[in-house]
């Protein structure tokens, strides 16, 4: 019954670049041509580089078994202070097509105007607010602040919509994704139009903040079974009038060796250092 239901609430896709089928619930391609797509580097704006050839760590375990071991993996958790279960499943879809895709936003906030970003402002407070996200209608799952701290929007196995493409989509599409917003400010470029927040801080995201997001998609793979595809909000709506231009300044080499180091921390048979 459930089937039929969201059978009938299908909508046709929207044409972004990645290409959605809204009934096999996935874009084109292999997980990694997939992953290629879903990561090119996000311009100010919005439009995006070519695609590059992934990362090491990246490469070698998108749409793979996931085999970290989940004592170490509950451990690592407890110990870093992340309130995440770790063994729950992850949401799925009416029509029980789990989440695979992992994305990656920005909250481009705070918005400081025309004001420079200062030394040191990681660590202050107003960089680091999110409460403006949460309640029952938080826009994400996770909020990852700029000293790596965690806080819970909805839980891994809640079905939630954070895209354009989900929302145009419909019901049907609901749980597919897993959305993880990172906290990073904006200011406005002098030659944009009024009010824009084009720029971002260089570095984009702190070191905390890499570390943390990198547990983050470990944590999400291990309860899906399968390393998930990773994603840049921006690329997933690409095509979509008034799309987000979101992450700016990302590192994905990055984002790879803080993938690296937990797995080499969580691999069955490895000492967690």
């Amino acid at each position: 019954m459930l089937a039929l239901l969201a059978a009938a609430q299908i909508v046709a896709a929207p044409a972004v670049e990645c290409r959605f089928d809204a009934v096999a619930m996935s874009f084109a391609g292999t997980p990694l041509e997939q992953a290629r797509c879903l990561m090119r580097h996000v311009q100010p704006g919005g439009s995006a580089d070519a695609e590059q050839p992934l990362p090491p760590t990246l490469a070698s375990i998108i749409g793979q078994p996931v085999t970290v071991d989940q004592a170490k993996l509950a451990a690592m958790l407890r110990h870093t202070r992340l309130p995440i279960p770790s063994a729950t499943p992850v949401s799925e879809t009416l029509d029980h097509h789990r989440a695979i895709y992992f994305v990656i936003h920005d909250t481009s906030s705070p918005w400081i105007g025309s004001n420079p970003f200062l030394a040191g402002f990681d660590r202050d407070p107003r960089f680091n607010e999110v409460g403006q996200f949460l309640g029952k209608d938080a826009v994400a799952h996770l909020f990852n602040d700029r000293r790596g701290h965690v806080t819970v929007g909805h839980d891994l196995e809640v079905g939630w919509r954070a895209t354009k493409l989900e929302r145009k989509i419909g019901e049907s599409v609901r749980g597919r994704f897993l959305h993880v917003e990172n906290v990073q400010p904006r200011r406005a470029d002098p030659s944009g139009p009024e009010h824009n927040d084009r720029i971002a801080p260089e570095p984009g995201f702190s070191p905390a903040q890499y570390r943390t997001l990198g547990l983050l998609y470990a944590l999400a793979s291990a309860r899906a079974g399968t390393w998930m595809i990773p994603a840049f909000h921006a690329n997933i709506d690409r095509g979509i009038p008034a799309a987000h231009d979101d992450p700016q300044n990302f590192d994905l080499a990055a984002f790879d060796e803080a993938v690296a180091k937990w797995l080499r921390k969580l691999r069955a048979g490895n000492g967690a250092r």
